[in-house]
């Protein structure tokens, strides 16, 4: 795979926090608190002392189907 198909894979498919938040309608501190919890994995996380985390875009959309609504 050459880097412009894995930069296109990557620009498809995974989101950072603010866009994951949009799509499964949850505040910071809903969004942190399914994470802490377990209910939302990042794909991937770089950094020690601030993380960055990537979200698989599926995995999202999916909990934001079936997470319970208040």
């Amino acid at each position: 795979m050459n880097n412009e198909k894995i930069k296109k894979w990557i620009e498809e498919n995974l989101v950072m926090q603010d866009e994951a938040r949009a799509i499964t309608g949850q505040s910071v501190t809903g969004f942190n608190q399914s994470v802490q919890n377990g209910k939302i994995i990042a794909f991937v996380e770089f950094g020690e002392a601030r993380k960055t985390r990537l979200y698989l875009r599926s995995e999202i959309e999916e909990y934001a189907k079936n997470k319970r609504i208040r």
